[in-house]
């Protein structure tokens, strides 16, 4: 049986797991990301692929930044927290270092791709992935192929403006309207005390389960802007299914929420309601995408 060697590099951990050829996890570890520069993050990638070498087929790598479909040379554009990679043909780097064939992807991109590989999206013909973080990440799903547009920047749902009289900036789109921080700031502004780092998601839906009613409307609040940015896509794409991960999508409330507040985000009836699922491969999604990367430059998946 194939196997397969995926990295998820994210910006304080480098996460690493030995993938069967039906995407089973077999070994996985992680360590810090703490690199100075380039060769350094080279270094530590090939080092964490050494020892299972002789028994894997290729390498897949996630990580922020800007890629083109299936580019050999797995050149980065921008690569956000690991900015010192930026121009780096590093998929070509390690697979001439490590001898392995090697492809690379961005991260978005690849939580998508774990989802269609072996999770909420798998089957889907038509689908989309959002994910709630600092802003809101997303991917267009057609047929198991992330669809990139032409300047690569498809499913970027954050920059999607919430107010037509002001230019798409800061302030005015649904990355600042729906990221999970605008949570805090909403269920904070219910209670009448001050949004601030001390709170975190966990604090946050633990006066949510407990039945607090000011976090209570402050959950429908987020949920009745969260359900307009789904509307939007739905109306756009028209997706079978919309997806939704990231860090606060493991709370089942939230999407009770999305339920409650749904009815309220069109009034055209002959408009689709989204169709909204948990995100269910959690931490596991990029490196399950960034396998299924490989295997589709390698011809396995399709």
């Amino acid at each position: 049986m194939a196997r397969y060697f995926g990295i998820d590099a994210g910006g304080t951990q480098v996460k690493w797991a030995v993938v069967s050829d039906d995407y089973r996890i077999e070994r996985q570890g992680s360590m810090p990301t703490r690199f100075d520069g380039a060769d350094e993050a080279i270094d530590a990638f090939c080092s964490l692929v050494k020892p299972f070498k002789s028994g894997v087929d290729g390498i897949g790598i996630s990580m922020p930044g800007i890629f083109s479909e299936q580019d050999p040379d797995g050149v980065v554009g921008v690569g956000g927290a690991l900015h010192y990679l930026d121009g780096c043909p590093l998929g070509r780097v390690v697979g001439e270092r490590t001898g392995l064939v090697t492809r690379v992807d961005n991260d978005a991109v690849c939580g998508a791709l774990g989802e269609y590989a072996v999770g909420a999206l798998k089957g889907v013909g038509v689908g989309v992935m959002v994910v709630i973080g600092s802003g809101i990440g997303g991917s267009i799903v057609i047929d198991g192929h992330v669809f990139r547009g032409a300047h690569g920047a498809a499913g970027g749902f954050s920059f999607m403006g919430t107010d037509a009289s002001r230019p798409i900036s800061p302030g005015a789109v649904f990355g600042d309207a729906c990221s999970w921080r605008s949570l805090r700031d909403r269920i904070c502004a219910e209670k009448g005390i001050e949004s601030d780092e001390s709170i975190d998601g966990f604090k946050l839906f633990s006066m949510v389960e407990a039945g607090d009613p000011a976090a209570l409307r402050g959950l429908d609040a987020y949920a009745r802007t969260l359900d307009a940015l789904l509307m939007d896509i739905q109306a756009v794409v028209d997706p079978e299914v919309i997806v939704v991960g990231g860090g606060i999508s493991r709370r089942r409330e939230l999407f009770e929420a999305l339920e409650r507040q749904l009815d309220q985000s069109s009034t055209f009836p002959f408009l689709a309601l989204p169709k909204i699922r948990q995100a269910v491969c959690g931490n596991d999604a990029n490196i399950f995408g960034a396998v299924r990367t490989l295997r589709l430059a390698l011809g396995i998946d399709r």
